[in-house]
């Protein structure tokens, strides 16, 4: 569950909620060249962000302005291809983070809830500093963000060249099955799926959850296709994978 201080208390809600029109967000990269971890960071930034506006609340996401990362060492072709919105520059006048994201501690002083990232083992070369870096045959950039919401955020996770296959794999069935679900009569997503939905994103950003019930929905007899269709691409506006890329093409 997550927590947001409001004046002098701290009081539990499902996500952070904002103090003043808009939640303001802080990224701790901790170094000046983005790598796999630094990725992670971000990507469960960018799903706090999507689950928040989801529930119609602003979000303000700067990088800290306590370390040597800067926002030029993100690169956008590179943040497009994940999914993710590049975060602004921070400085020290910005007003107090709702919430702060990152590999290690913020700052003592600093207010706000903490959500921990678990550092990336990367054995694949996965992630790329710039367009002109990433080699022909790099992973699909959506299928590195699969593999690393995966696993629960604040556990260490592997990136492995198996696990990417298994991440491309999954996408690409998933994609094909939308396809094909499109098609059908619209049906809407069954309350349980929905309640069970919005009880994993206020369980700790509980992504983990949300790609099993993706894979309960497609395996179920008992949902029509119009159904699936529309749970799959209710939880995408979290989740960021392009489900519905291949429609019109299947």
């Amino acid at each position: 569950m997550l927590y947001v201080r409001d004046g002098h208390t701290r009081r539990r809600t499902n996500l952070p909620t904002r103090r003043r029109g808009i939640l303001v967000l802080r990224i701790h990269l901790g170094q000046a060249v983005l790598d796999a971890t630094g990725m992670r960071a971000l990507l469960v930034a960018d799903v706090l962000r999507r689950a928040l506006e989801v529930h119609g609340v602003q979000v303000m996401a700067t990088l800290a302005p306590d370390g040597p990362a800067h926002q030029d060492a993100l690169s956008r072709p590179v943040l497009d291809g994940f999914g993710i919105d590049p975060p602004g520059a921070g400085t020290d006048t910005d007003p107090p983070a709702d919430a702060h994201i990152g590999a290690a501690p913020p700052p003592a002083a600093s207010t706000g809830v903490w959500i921990r990232v678990g550092r990336v083992r990367q054995t694949t070369d996965a992630v790329a500093q710039d367009a002109t870096d990433a080699p022909a045959d790099r992973a699909d950039p959506l299928a590195v963000r699969l593999a690393l919401l995966a696993g629960p955020h604040a556990q260490p996770v592997d990136l492995t060249g198996p696990v990417l296959a298994t991440a491309t794999h999954a996408l690409e069935g998933w994609r094909r099955q939308v396809a094909r679900w499109a098609c059908a009569p619209s049906r809407p997503v069954p309350a349980d799926i929905a309640q069970a939905a919005e009880a994993a994103i206020a369980r700790d950003l509980a992504t983990p959850a949300l790609l099993e019930l993706l894979r309960h929905v497609a395996a179920a007899d008992t949902f029509p296709d119009g159904a699936k269709f529309e749970t799959f691409a209710l939880l995408d506006r979290i989740l960021a994978l392009e489900l519905t890329r291949e429609i019109g093409y299947v």
